[in-house]
């Protein structure tokens, strides 16, 4: 596994508690703050984080954006199947999938 990508990640669930400064995630991270700079630079450059006024970061739009079209591609029937055959056969009787 790579560190920095791992790093990277980490900071997005910390970020989705609140805006943090440099030296809150850093020590999240257990890391330098120019180690946890570079990262956020590069979040940053990317749309996941964007840095407030105040000199804090929080969560970007272009993260919200990817999870948008990671919804609309989610196939529900796919992911339900198994669960919807293992119910069927608990229960025994016929078992469909709807959205209200």
């Amino acid at each position: 596994m790579s560190q920095t990508v791992d790093r990277a990640l980490s900071i997005l669930p910390l970020l989705a508690e609140g805006p943090a400064d440099l030296g809150q995630v850093a020590d999240r991270l257990g890391v330098h703050k120019s180690t946890a700079l570079r990262l956020l630079r590069t979040l940053n450059e990317h749309g996941f984080v964007y840095r407030q006024s105040d000199q804090r970061y929080r969560l970007g739009a272009r993260l919200f954006a990817l999870a948008q079209e990671a919804m609309e591609n989610l196939d529900i029937r796919e992911i339900a199947h198994s669960h919807l055959v293992r119910l069927n056969e608990q229960c025994g009787h016929t078992v469909h999938l709807a959205v209200y």
